[in-house]
């Protein structure tokens, strides 16, 4: 069974919870989704400071493509 994990898009924020990559069609801002993918959904809350994203996680998510300017800012909460 393959495990769960957190993707955002970087260019419309859009969050998904998926066992794979999600499709790129269709994204609001743009042609394509640009999918990131911030790790295993776990049980923990983390959030971003600069975009507020709200993702629970099994471990601190991974801080690349931030849609808000290059990194996420995590904090557990």
């Amino acid at each position: 069974i393959a495990k769960m994990k957190n993707y955002q898009c970087k260019k419309c924020k859009t969050h998904v919870q998926n066992s794979s990559t999600p499709k790129s069609f269709n994204c609001p801002n743009g042609e394509m989704h640009s999918w990131t993918d911030l790790g295993e959904v776990g049980t923990t809350n983390y959030q971003c400071k600069k975009c507020t994203l709200l993702v629970q996680s099994k471990n601190t998510p991974k801080s690349f493509n931030c849609p808000s300017g290059s990194m996420h800012s995590w904090t557990k909460l």
